[in-house]
Protein backbone atom coordinates (compact mmCIF):
# COMPACT_ATOMS: atom_id res chain seq x y z
CA UNK A 1 0.00 0.00 0.00
CA UNK A 2 1.29 3.46 -0.91
CA UNK A 3 2.11 5.99 1.77
CA UNK A 4 -0.79 8.33 0.91
CA UNK A 5 -3.26 5.43 0.70
CA UNK A 6 -2.10 4.29 4.12
CA UNK A 7 -2.62 7.78 5.56
CA UNK A 8 -6.13 7.95 4.11
CA UNK A 9 -7.05 4.50 5.37
CA UNK A 10 -5.83 5.42 8.87
CA UNK A 11 -7.67 8.77 8.65
CA UNK A 12 -4.40 10.61 9.18
CA UNK A 13 -4.46 12.67 5.94
CA UNK A 14 -5.72 16.29 5.97
CA UNK A 15 -9.36 16.63 4.87
CA UNK A 16 -8.42 18.97 2.02
CA UNK A 17 -5.97 16.41 0.64
CA UNK A 18 -8.55 13.62 0.89
CA UNK A 19 -11.02 15.73 -1.12
CA UNK A 20 -8.36 16.34 -3.77
CA UNK A 21 -7.67 12.60 -3.83
CA UNK A 22 -11.36 11.87 -4.44
CA UNK A 23 -11.23 14.20 -7.45
CA UNK A 24 -8.04 12.53 -8.74
CA UNK A 25 -5.99 15.68 -8.34
CA UNK A 26 -3.01 14.21 -6.48
CA UNK A 27 0.23 13.57 -8.38
CA UNK A 28 0.72 9.88 -7.56
CA UNK A 29 1.42 6.64 -9.48
CA UNK A 30 -1.73 5.28 -11.20
CA UNK A 31 -1.80 2.17 -9.00
CA UNK A 32 -1.90 4.27 -5.84
CA UNK A 33 -4.51 6.63 -7.26
CA UNK A 34 -6.80 3.68 -8.05
CA UNK A 35 -6.19 2.19 -4.60
CA UNK A 36 -7.11 5.48 -2.93
CA UNK A 37 -10.25 5.89 -5.03
CA UNK A 38 -11.36 2.37 -4.13
CA UNK A 39 -10.77 3.18 -0.46
CA UNK A 40 -12.84 6.37 -0.75
CA UNK A 41 -15.60 4.73 -2.80
CA UNK A 42 -17.17 3.49 0.43
CA UNK A 43 -16.93 6.87 2.14
CA UNK A 44 -20.32 8.39 2.94
CA UNK A 45 -19.26 11.93 2.05
CA UNK A 46 -16.75 11.44 -0.77
CA UNK A 47 -17.81 8.03 -2.11
CA UNK A 48 -19.84 9.33 -5.06
CA UNK A 49 -17.04 11.70 -6.09
CA UNK A 50 -14.42 8.94 -5.89
CA UNK A 51 -16.54 6.52 -7.92
CA UNK A 52 -17.12 9.19 -10.56
CA UNK A 53 -13.37 9.85 -10.80
CA UNK A 54 -12.62 6.14 -11.03
CA UNK A 55 -15.23 5.63 -13.76
CA UNK A 56 -13.65 8.43 -15.83
CA UNK A 57 -10.11 7.05 -15.67
CA UNK A 58 -8.44 5.88 -18.88
CA UNK A 59 -9.10 2.20 -19.65
CA UNK A 60 -5.43 1.64 -20.46
CA UNK A 61 -4.36 2.84 -17.02
CA UNK A 62 -7.01 0.77 -15.29
CA UNK A 63 -6.11 -2.34 -17.30
CA UNK A 64 -2.45 -2.05 -16.23
CA UNK A 65 -3.52 -1.85 -12.59
CA UNK A 66 -5.95 -4.75 -13.10
CA UNK A 67 -3.21 -6.94 -14.63
CA UNK A 68 -0.57 -6.31 -11.97
CA UNK A 69 -0.06 -9.13 -9.42
CA UNK A 70 0.97 -6.39 -6.97
CA UNK A 71 -2.54 -4.90 -6.94
CA UNK A 72 -4.45 -5.64 -3.72
CA UNK A 73 -7.29 -8.22 -4.01
CA UNK A 74 -9.86 -5.71 -2.71
CA UNK A 75 -8.93 -3.28 -5.47
CA UNK A 76 -9.24 -6.02 -8.11
CA UNK A 77 -12.60 -7.03 -6.64
CA UNK A 78 -13.88 -3.46 -6.83
CA UNK A 79 -12.76 -3.11 -10.44
CA UNK A 80 -14.49 -6.40 -11.28
CA UNK A 81 -17.73 -5.11 -9.75
CA UNK A 82 -17.63 -1.57 -11.13
CA UNK A 83 -16.01 -2.04 -14.56
CA UNK A 84 -17.64 -5.22 -15.88
CA UNK A 85 -18.61 -3.33 -19.02
CA UNK A 86 -15.06 -2.34 -19.96
CA UNK A 87 -13.62 -5.17 -22.05
CA UNK A 88 -9.99 -4.09 -21.77
CA UNK A 89 -10.15 -3.94 -17.98
CA UNK A 90 -12.04 -7.23 -17.81
CA UNK A 91 -9.42 -8.97 -19.96
CA UNK A 92 -6.66 -7.82 -17.62
CA UNK A 93 -8.61 -8.90 -14.53
CA UNK A 94 -9.10 -12.39 -15.97
CA UNK A 95 -5.37 -12.77 -16.57
CA UNK A 96 -4.52 -11.83 -12.97
CA UNK A 97 -4.35 -14.91 -10.75
CA UNK A 98 -4.66 -12.67 -7.67
CA UNK A 99 -8.34 -12.17 -8.50
CA UNK A 100 -10.22 -14.91 -6.64
CA UNK A 101 -12.41 -17.44 -8.44
CA UNK A 102 -15.50 -16.14 -6.62
CA UNK A 103 -14.88 -12.66 -8.02
CA UNK A 104 -14.20 -14.15 -11.45
CA UNK A 105 -17.50 -16.05 -11.32
CA UNK A 106 -19.35 -12.91 -10.23
CA UNK A 107 -17.72 -11.03 -13.12
CA UNK A 108 -18.94 -13.70 -15.54
CA UNK A 109 -22.50 -13.06 -14.41
CA UNK A 110 -22.43 -9.31 -15.00
CA UNK A 111 -20.06 -8.93 -17.99
CA UNK A 112 -21.38 -7.12 -21.06
CA UNK A 113 -21.09 -8.33 -24.67
CA UNK A 114 -17.52 -7.19 -25.42
CA UNK A 115 -16.44 -8.14 -21.90
CA UNK A 116 -17.74 -11.68 -22.47
CA UNK A 117 -15.49 -11.91 -25.53
CA UNK A 118 -12.57 -10.63 -23.45
CA UNK A 119 -13.24 -13.27 -20.80
CA UNK A 120 -13.30 -16.04 -23.39
CA UNK A 121 -9.83 -14.97 -24.53
CA UNK A 122 -8.44 -15.80 -21.07
CA UNK A 123 -6.90 -19.27 -20.56
CA UNK A 124 -7.98 -19.09 -16.91
CA UNK A 125 -11.63 -18.62 -17.89
CA UNK A 126 -11.47 -21.23 -20.65
CA UNK A 127 -10.16 -23.79 -18.14
CA UNK A 128 -12.96 -23.31 -15.59
CA UNK A 129 -16.24 -25.21 -16.02
CA UNK A 130 -17.83 -23.11 -13.24
CA UNK A 131 -17.03 -19.79 -14.94
CA UNK A 132 -18.12 -21.10 -18.36
CA UNK A 133 -21.40 -22.30 -16.86
CA UNK A 134 -22.09 -18.83 -15.46
CA UNK A 135 -21.14 -17.16 -18.73
CA UNK A 136 -23.56 -19.44 -20.54
CA UNK A 137 -26.38 -18.11 -18.34
CA UNK A 138 -25.37 -14.50 -19.01
CA UNK A 139 -27.82 -12.95 -21.55
CA UNK A 140 -24.90 -11.08 -23.14
CA UNK A 141 -23.36 -14.43 -24.15
CA UNK A 142 -26.02 -15.28 -26.72
CA UNK A 143 -23.70 -14.54 -29.67
CA UNK A 144 -21.01 -16.91 -28.36
CA UNK A 145 -23.29 -19.72 -27.16
CA UNK A 146 -21.85 -22.31 -29.55
CA UNK A 147 -18.28 -21.39 -28.57
CA UNK A 148 -19.17 -21.73 -24.89
CA UNK A 149 -20.68 -25.18 -25.40
CA UNK A 150 -17.58 -26.32 -27.26
CA UNK A 151 -15.27 -24.98 -24.51
CA UNK A 152 -17.30 -26.61 -21.75
CA UNK A 153 -17.09 -29.95 -23.53
CA UNK A 154 -13.33 -29.60 -23.95
CA UNK A 155 -12.81 -28.64 -20.29
CA UNK A 156 -14.97 -31.51 -19.11
CA UNK A 157 -12.78 -33.83 -21.18
CA UNK A 158 -9.70 -32.30 -19.58
CA UNK A 159 -11.10 -33.00 -16.13
CA UNK A 160 -11.42 -36.68 -17.03
CA UNK A 161 -7.65 -36.78 -17.64
CA UNK A 162 -6.80 -35.26 -14.25
CA UNK A 163 -6.10 -38.65 -12.70
CA UNK A 164 -3.76 -39.48 -15.61
CA UNK A 165 -1.99 -36.15 -15.13
CA UNK A 166 -1.54 -36.68 -11.40
CA UNK A 167 -0.21 -40.20 -11.96
CA UNK A 168 2.32 -38.91 -14.52
CA UNK A 169 3.34 -36.13 -12.14
CA UNK A 170 3.86 -38.52 -9.23
CA UNK A 171 5.97 -40.82 -11.41
CA UNK A 172 8.16 -37.97 -12.68
CA UNK A 173 8.69 -36.55 -9.18
CA UNK A 174 9.70 -40.01 -7.91
CA UNK A 175 12.05 -40.75 -10.81
CA UNK A 176 13.82 -37.38 -10.50
CA UNK A 177 13.80 -37.02 -6.74
CA UNK A 178 17.57 -36.63 -6.49
CA UNK A 179 17.82 -34.02 -9.27
CA UNK A 180 14.90 -32.11 -7.77
CA UNK A 181 16.69 -31.93 -4.42
CA UNK A 182 19.83 -30.63 -6.15
CA UNK A 183 18.24 -27.88 -8.22
CA UNK A 184 15.02 -27.21 -6.32
CA UNK A 185 15.96 -23.55 -5.77
CA UNK A 186 17.03 -22.87 -9.37
CA UNK A 187 15.29 -19.62 -10.39
CA UNK A 188 13.17 -19.33 -13.50
CA UNK A 189 15.03 -18.17 -16.60
CA UNK A 190 14.28 -18.52 -20.30
CA UNK A 191 16.53 -20.40 -22.71
CA UNK A 192 17.70 -17.57 -25.00
CA UNK A 193 16.56 -17.26 -28.59
CA UNK A 194 18.97 -18.00 -31.44
CA UNK A 195 21.42 -15.22 -32.17
CA UNK A 196 19.89 -12.49 -34.29
CA UNK A 197 16.30 -13.57 -33.66
CA UNK A 198 13.70 -11.47 -31.84
CA UNK A 199 12.44 -12.79 -28.52
CA UNK A 200 9.35 -10.80 -27.44
CA UNK A 201 8.82 -13.01 -24.39
CA UNK A 202 12.34 -12.41 -23.06
CA UNK A 203 12.00 -8.69 -23.75
CA UNK A 204 8.71 -8.59 -21.82
CA UNK A 205 10.28 -10.45 -18.89
CA UNK A 206 13.22 -8.05 -18.85
CA UNK A 207 10.93 -5.01 -18.93
CA UNK A 208 8.93 -6.39 -16.01
CA UNK A 209 12.11 -6.82 -13.99
CA UNK A 210 12.83 -3.14 -14.53
CA UNK A 211 9.37 -2.10 -13.38
CA UNK A 212 7.57 -1.71 -16.71
CA UNK A 213 5.05 -4.15 -18.11
CA UNK A 214 3.28 -4.85 -21.38
CA UNK A 215 1.23 -2.37 -23.38
CA UNK A 216 -1.38 -4.54 -25.08
CA UNK A 217 -3.91 -6.78 -23.36
CA UNK A 218 -2.10 -9.84 -24.74
CA UNK A 219 1.23 -8.62 -23.34
CA UNK A 220 -0.37 -7.94 -19.96
CA UNK A 221 -1.74 -11.48 -19.90
CA UNK A 222 1.66 -12.93 -20.84
CA UNK A 223 3.31 -10.77 -18.18
CA UNK A 224 0.92 -12.04 -15.52
CA UNK A 225 1.76 -15.65 -16.42
CA UNK A 226 5.51 -14.89 -16.49
CA UNK A 227 5.38 -13.27 -13.05
CA UNK A 228 3.38 -16.18 -11.66
CA UNK A 229 5.96 -18.66 -13.00
CA UNK A 230 8.90 -16.58 -11.78
CA UNK A 231 7.60 -16.83 -8.19
CA UNK A 232 7.64 -20.64 -8.25
CA UNK A 233 10.50 -22.92 -7.27
CA UNK A 234 11.41 -25.82 -9.55
CA UNK A 235 8.93 -28.20 -7.88
CA UNK A 236 6.09 -25.72 -8.38
CA UNK A 237 7.05 -25.15 -12.00
CA UNK A 238 7.07 -28.91 -12.62
CA UNK A 239 3.53 -29.17 -11.23
CA UNK A 240 2.41 -26.26 -13.39
CA UNK A 241 4.08 -27.86 -16.42
CA UNK A 242 1.94 -30.95 -15.84
CA UNK A 243 -1.33 -29.31 -14.78
CA UNK A 244 -1.22 -25.88 -16.42
CA UNK A 245 -2.58 -24.33 -19.58
CA UNK A 246 -1.22 -24.44 -23.11
CA UNK A 247 0.10 -20.88 -22.69
CA UNK A 248 1.92 -21.80 -19.47
CA UNK A 249 3.46 -24.87 -21.11
CA UNK A 250 4.69 -22.78 -24.05
CA UNK A 251 6.70 -20.70 -21.58
CA UNK A 252 7.83 -23.55 -19.33
CA UNK A 253 9.20 -25.58 -22.25
CA UNK A 254 11.86 -22.84 -22.42
CA UNK A 255 12.77 -23.10 -18.72
CA UNK A 256 16.51 -23.46 -18.19
CA UNK A 257 15.73 -26.15 -15.63
CA UNK A 258 15.84 -29.39 -17.62
CA UNK A 259 13.41 -31.01 -15.16
CA UNK A 260 10.74 -28.39 -15.82
CA UNK A 261 11.08 -28.59 -19.61
CA UNK A 262 10.91 -32.39 -19.57
CA UNK A 263 7.84 -32.21 -17.32
CA UNK A 264 6.07 -30.26 -20.06
CA UNK A 265 6.69 -33.09 -22.53
CA UNK A 266 5.46 -35.64 -19.99
CA UNK A 267 2.12 -33.90 -19.45
CA UNK A 268 -0.86 -35.87 -20.83
CA UNK A 269 -2.43 -32.51 -21.69
CA UNK A 270 0.08 -31.79 -24.47
CA UNK A 271 -1.63 -32.01 -27.86
CA UNK A 272 -0.06 -33.25 -31.10
CA UNK A 273 0.07 -29.70 -32.46
CA UNK A 274 1.86 -28.52 -29.32
CA UNK A 275 4.45 -31.27 -29.65
CA UNK A 276 5.03 -30.23 -33.25
CA UNK A 277 5.55 -26.62 -32.11
CA UNK A 278 8.06 -27.73 -29.47
CA UNK A 279 9.97 -29.78 -32.06
CA UNK A 280 10.36 -26.67 -34.23
CA UNK A 281 11.57 -24.38 -31.44
CA UNK A 282 15.17 -23.17 -31.53
CA UNK A 283 14.98 -21.58 -28.08
CA UNK A 284 14.73 -24.81 -26.07
CA UNK A 285 17.40 -26.99 -24.52
CA UNK A 286 18.94 -29.72 -26.66
CA UNK A 287 17.62 -32.22 -24.09
CA UNK A 288 14.07 -31.25 -25.04
CA UNK A 289 14.60 -32.11 -28.70
CA UNK A 290 16.29 -35.39 -27.76
CA UNK A 291 13.36 -36.29 -25.48
CA UNK A 292 10.84 -35.57 -28.25
CA UNK A 293 12.74 -37.75 -30.70
CA UNK A 294 13.07 -40.62 -28.21
CA UNK A 295 9.31 -40.98 -27.84
CA UNK A 296 7.88 -43.55 -30.28
CA UNK A 297 4.49 -41.86 -30.37
CA UNK A 298 6.10 -38.62 -31.56
CA UNK A 299 8.05 -40.34 -34.33
CA UNK A 300 4.77 -41.65 -35.75
CA UNK A 301 3.70 -38.02 -36.30
CA UNK A 302 5.08 -36.71 -39.59
CA UNK A 303 4.75 -33.10 -38.47
CA UNK A 304 6.98 -33.69 -35.45
CA UNK A 305 9.62 -35.55 -37.50
CA UNK A 306 9.59 -32.85 -40.18
CA UNK A 307 10.00 -30.12 -37.54
CA UNK A 308 12.91 -31.92 -35.85
CA UNK A 309 14.80 -32.49 -39.11
CA UNK A 310 14.38 -28.86 -40.17
CA UNK A 311 15.31 -27.47 -36.76
CA UNK A 312 18.96 -26.30 -36.88
CA UNK A 313 19.25 -26.91 -33.14
CA UNK A 314 18.43 -30.62 -33.42
CA UNK A 315 21.66 -32.63 -32.85
CA UNK A 316 23.00 -34.49 -35.88
CA UNK A 317 22.74 -37.89 -34.18
CA UNK A 318 19.04 -37.19 -33.60
CA UNK A 319 18.24 -35.90 -37.09
CA UNK A 320 19.97 -38.63 -39.11
CA UNK A 321 17.76 -41.58 -38.00
CA UNK A 322 14.65 -39.48 -38.69
CA UNK A 323 15.29 -38.95 -42.41
CA UNK A 324 13.84 -42.33 -43.52
CA UNK A 325 10.54 -41.34 -41.84
CA UNK A 326 10.06 -38.34 -44.15
CA UNK A 327 7.91 -38.19 -47.28
CA UNK A 328 9.58 -37.58 -50.63
CA UNK A 329 8.51 -33.91 -50.74
CA UNK A 330 9.83 -33.40 -47.19
CA UNK A 331 13.19 -34.88 -48.15
CA UNK A 332 13.44 -32.44 -51.03
CA UNK A 333 12.54 -29.51 -48.74
CA UNK A 334 15.20 -30.58 -46.22
CA UNK A 335 17.70 -30.99 -49.05
CA UNK A 336 17.46 -27.31 -49.95
CA UNK A 337 17.15 -25.97 -46.39
CA UNK A 338 20.35 -23.96 -45.91
CA UNK A 339 19.63 -23.42 -42.21
CA UNK A 340 20.29 -27.04 -41.23
CA UNK A 341 23.45 -29.12 -40.98
CA UNK A 342 25.11 -29.75 -44.35
CA UNK A 343 25.34 -33.50 -43.70
CA UNK A 344 21.57 -33.68 -43.16
CA UNK A 345 20.94 -31.54 -46.23
CA UNK A 346 23.11 -33.68 -48.51
CA UNK A 347 21.76 -36.97 -47.23
CA UNK A 348 18.16 -35.76 -47.55
CA UNK A 349 18.76 -34.78 -51.18
CA UNK A 350 20.46 -38.12 -51.87
CA UNK A 351 17.47 -40.01 -50.40
CA UNK A 352 15.07 -37.80 -52.37
CA UNK A 353 16.81 -38.62 -55.65
CA UNK A 354 16.95 -42.33 -54.86
CA UNK A 355 13.22 -42.47 -54.10
CA UNK A 356 12.19 -40.48 -57.18
CA UNK A 357 14.34 -42.70 -59.41
CA UNK A 358 12.72 -45.83 -57.97
CA UNK A 359 9.31 -44.37 -58.73
CA UNK A 360 10.33 -43.80 -62.39
CA UNK A 361 11.42 -47.43 -62.68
Amino acid sequence: MGRMAELIRNREAPASMVRRAARGELSLPPAEIVEILVLLAGDGELGAEAQKTLAAMDDGVLSQVAASPETAPQVLGHLARSHAGKARVVGSLCSNSTLGMEELEALAARAGGESVQAMLSSPRVRASVAVLDILEQNPASVVVRAQLEELRGAVAGDEETDSETEAALAQLMTEHQRELAEEGDKPFALVPAAEGEDDPLAALLERSQHGSGGNSGEEQEQLSVLQKIARLRVGGRIKLAMRGSREERMILIRDRSKLVAIAVLASPKVSDSEMENYAAMKNVQEAVLRAIASNRKNIKMLGVVRALVNNPKTPLDVSLPLLPHLMVKDLRAAGVNKNINETIRKLAMKMFRAKTERKKD
